[in-house]
Parts: C-alpha cells; structure tokens; sequence
C-alpha cells in the first residue's frame, strides 16, 4: 500500500487525509501488535480488536472500520484466520 493513498473496492484510488491517514494508522498498529513478541503488547491490541462495547469513539475498532466501509466483524474474522495459520505454521 501506498502511505497516502487508499485503493477503493471499484479498483480506483484517492487521497488520504491527515486523519484518515491517523485513522488507518492506528487500524495498521493494532493489527501488527497482535504478532508482537511482547505478550503485553498482543494482549492490549486483542482486547482492543477482539473487545465488543458499544464504544463508538472516532479511535475505537468498530468506527475506524465503519469509517473505512470496512465489516469490524469480518475483520475480525480474518485475524483469527490469520492467527490460527500462524499458530499452525509454528
């Protein structure tokens, strides 16, 4: 991916603004701290993906996907997936 910009489901592709660009950010982060080494750091980004609250602040999980047309729950998913072939592949 290209920092900046974001290739949409119609194959086009546009700019990111300085809080969109924050906002994937901080997806990005929390989805490379559950591969962290450090337990604490993979335990903080799982209760931070993995938690369901009605927490719909501009940084939590669910809007950063929402906000993205992103499913929160199929993401999710995808991790677990991605989680259980890491655990398989060790």
């Amino acid at each position: 991916m290209v920092p900046g910009r974001l290739v949409a489901r119609d194959g086009g592709a546009r700019v990111l603004g300085a809080e969109e660009s924050l906002l994937l950010a901080v997806l990005q982060q929390a989805i490379e701290d559950l591969e962290s080494p450090d337990p604490v750091i993979r335990a903080d980004a799982g209760a931070y993906i993995y938690t369901f609250e009605d927490d719909y602040t501009i940084f939590s999980f669910d809007s950063i996907c929402s906000y993205f047309k992103l499913s929160p729950n199929a993401v999710r998913q995808a991790l677990r997936g991605r989680a259980d072939g890491n655990k398989r592949a060790a």
